[in-house]
């Protein structure tokens, strides 16, 4: 891992040339102007759903704009030649993005515990955002590698967000009460980011947060592998060789 702490700084830089972190500084203050319109009843709700909304949504579309402007200028090749590990790229992709994730993070909890009055559990409200951001990023990644263009991968995203993110906020904002149901969404992605968010926020329900925990690190790793063995293939297939 020695090349990590460069290949970070690297991608930090290309996040700030790409506009990748002032996109979503924007998005932060979208976000933040939505709260102020707010009485202090509705904010606790919204605080996490946006929040939600952007840790289930910005990771994963960020990491697909970085890889295909990186294919644009022919870093990709670069990638493939140089004295890196795939793991090492890949991490770099996730920690940069939790890196935009966590300012998100530092801005909003900022503006509601200064304006609105809220204190939000913070240690609680940091695991969220990086194991959310780390996992959704792997989720863009992967989305990426089977994606000819952005389009592509945006049209992907939709389908898991239709599938898995959409269904959560229902069940989030009350409108299903089918326990089947309930049990059914345990085994989405998003679902684990929403208990988490949740615990920040209410009473802490410590069997709540283990699975939200779990189930973000264990699936998280396994999309890990995958995203480390598919980058050779994906940039092979980006730079024609």
């Amino acid at each position: 891992m020695t090349n990590l702490p460069i290949l970070l700084r690297g991608e930090i830089q290309r996040m700030k040339k790409y506009n990748i972190l002032t996109g979503g500084f924007a998005v932060a203050l979208l976000w933040v102007a939505a709260l102020h319109f707010l009485d202090r009843g509705f904010v606790e709700g919204l605080f996490t759903t946006l929040l939600f909304v952007d840790l289930v949504s910005m990771p994963a579309i960020l990491a697909a704009v970085s890889l295909f402007y990186e294919r644009e200028e022919g870093a990709l090749h670069a990638m493939l030649v140089a004295p890196i590990s795939h793991r090492e790229y890949v991490l770099s992709k996730m920690l940069g993005n939790v890196f935009s994730s966590l300012l998100t993070l530092v801005l909003m909890y900022l503006y509601v515990r200064l304006f609105k009055g809220m204190s939000p559990n913070v240690p609680i409200l940091v695991m969220a955002a990086v194991l959310a951001s780390a996992f959704h990023t792997l989720v863009g990644l992967l989305l990426t590698y089977k994606s000819r263009d952005f389009t592509g991968m945006l049209m992907g995203y939709m389908v898991y967000a239709l599938v898995f993110m959409i269904p959560v906020m229902l069940d989030h904002v009350g409108v299903v009460s089918n326990k089947f149901f309930r049990i059914i969404l345990s085994l989405c992605p998003p679902r684990a980011v929403s208990v988490l968010l949740d615990s920040a926020v209410v009473e802490l329900q410590w069997g709540e947060i283990l699975y939200g925990f779990l189930y973000l690190t264990v699936v998280g790793g396994l999309l890990f592998r995958t995203a480390v063995e598919g980058f050779s293939q994906f940039a092979q297939r980006e730079v024609g060789v």
